[in-house]
């Protein structure tokens, strides 16, 4: 049987150009030494199509059963990330074939890539199909909600702290190019089968990575960082390079978390973008006033997360108005609402996104401020306490834009509170419930008793992310007056 499943294995390779013809005799034997196999005999498979997952599965089985892994996910998962490598190219090949493709089209180039990212289950396809998704109609556009079951929910200051921390180890962090090829351990994820392409953005040669998320969030999810382990930053460099990559890639919007704590996402640590090709909720908001300077236009958009964004097709231009807005942020205070620019420590900064739409760049600039106190220790500017129960996690690039991340643990207790909701459990009960006690309570009052409770309790979640993106708004709806005073200074 596991003949069978090695043969079938290397016929996957083959069909799916991941393993050159040339080098499965190599391949063939670098599986035999990992699966502790002294002697092979190839079985031509029979299935036209092979199904990866299945033939995975019978060999980790396998792997379990001679005593190579423990039945463990991520002992699993690093060995079957080794499996796979030993079928695919060096990562010098796959650079040279995107390369290659790129001076077709850019979008020949991505599209293999990424495809070849599926195929040899570097993204987790089979894991990411697990999440939940549908949408929320509320004051704005319509949000996309999304229950993630693929990765586990992190605490906001548990990221600051690792932030904080001096790294030693080998590889510095999840996103170091030293993690190509790595098997992994308990602490950093299988990477035997990752590949980085080489890129070169904003005149510094062959400095950059380019690579696809694991666990995509969305269509085409990539990631592009700094080969140097250097921290995040948000400034006029920052603006420019994600200009020039949109100019290379101009079918993919590219955004970057701020560079400060809890408004800056979870990796702080490492210099990165992220972006894909899709459509955010952000792209569809309504706008309550436009400026225009010269040919440049400016946008005040009706977001939950202040956000103004610049338009126009001269990159020289339209970076001078982004960098005078956000110069203008930096330093801005009113105090009567909670904006300070800085105490110990500098609080403002943006989150900054950037696509190619038509003729024109888009840029667009939400405002952000990370300031704590004594009664918001999480930050004045993130969700509250009372929300925590849906999310607690900081709110970054991608939530900003409209697409919430919510943690799995929502699968289960959703259904309990249904049936909560139904009369078929009590509250007191149910110890999973125990945070959302005082929401379940509050749903009992406004259940409608016709409507399936299914799609009602998915608008009250997406009620809530609604309101934990107006949390991280520094002006709220109600202070659209200050936000545009504010705008109006800043251009001019």
């Amino acid at each position: 049987m596991i003949d069978q499943a090695i043969s079938k294995l290397l016929a996957y390779g083959l069909q799916e150009g991941i393993l050159n013809p040339k080098d499965q005799d190599y391949a063939t034997n670098q599986l035999l030494y990992l699966l502790q196999k002294p002697s092979f005999e190839y079985i031509d498979p029979e299935e036209e199509i092979i199904d990866f997952f299945e033939v995975m599965d019978v060999l980790l089985e396998e792997a379990i059963s001679r005593g190579i892994i423990e039945d463990e996910l991520t002992q699993k998962d690093h060995f079957e990330a080794k499996l796979v490598d030993c079928l695919m190219p060096r990562p010098s090949q796959i650079d040279d074939r995107f390369r290659l493709l790129y001076k077709k089209a850019p979008r020949f180039a991505t599209d293999d890539f990424y495809a070849f990212s599926k195929k040899t289950n570097y993204i987790k396809t089979r894991r990411i199909a697990l999440n939940q998704q549908f949408e929320y109609e509320g004051k704005y556009t319509p949000l996309q909600i999304s229950i993630n079951l693929s990765k586990p929910e992190k605490d906001p200051l548990k990221i600051r702290h690792e932030n904080a921390l001096t790294q030693t180890d080998y590889p510095k962090c999840a996103l170091c190019m030293e993690n190509v090829g790595y098997y992994g351990n308990d602490k950093i994820a299988s990477r035997s089968n990752h590949r980085v392409i080489t890129l070169t953005i904003n005149h510094e040669k062959d400095a950059w990575g380019f690579q696809y998320s694991p666990y995509s969030y969305f269509n085409e999810h990539c990631i592009v960082l700094k080969k140097e382990h250097i921290p995040m930053k948000v400034d006029s460099t920052t603006f420019a390079e994600l200009i020039d990559f949109v100019n290379q890639f101009p079918h993919y919007l590219m955004g970057s978390n701020a560079g400060l704590p809890i408004v800056g996402g979870s990796i702080l640590s490492h210099y990165h973008f992220q972006g894909g090709r899709t459509q955010f909720p952000i792209e569809k908001a309504n706008v309550l006033k436009t400026y225009k300077e010269g040919k440049i236009e400016i946008d005040v958009l009706d977001w939950p997360v202040s956000t103004i964004l610049v338009r126009g097709n001269n990159e020289n231009k339209l970076l001078d108005m982004v960098n005078r807005i956000v110069n203008r942020w930096k330093t801005f205070d009113n105090e009567e609402i909670g904006i300070l620019s800085k105490t110990t420590e500098e609080h403002n900064t943006v989150t900054p996104i950037v696509k190619i739409n038509g003729a024109n760049y888009y840029f667009y600039l939400v405002l952000r401020n990370n300031r704590t106190t004594e009664t918001r220790p999480y930050g004045l500017f993130h969700p509250q306490d009372k929300y925590f129960h849906i999310k607690k996690e900081n709110i970054g690039l991608i939530e900003v834009m409209g697409l919430a991340i919510l943690p799995g643990r929502l699968d289960k207790e959703l259904a309990l509170i249904e049936s909560v909701l139904q009369g078929n459990q009590q509250l007191d009960d149910l110890k999973e419930l125990k945070a959302h006690r005082e929401w379940v309570e509050e749903l009992r009052l406004r259940k409608p008793d016709e409507t399936p409770l299914t799609p009602w309790l998915q608008q009250e979640v997406g009620h809530v992310f609604e309101a934990v993106l107006e949390d991280c708004g520094v002006f709220k709806r109600n202070q659209q007056k200050e936000f545009l005073t504010f705008v109006e200074k800043a251009i001019r």
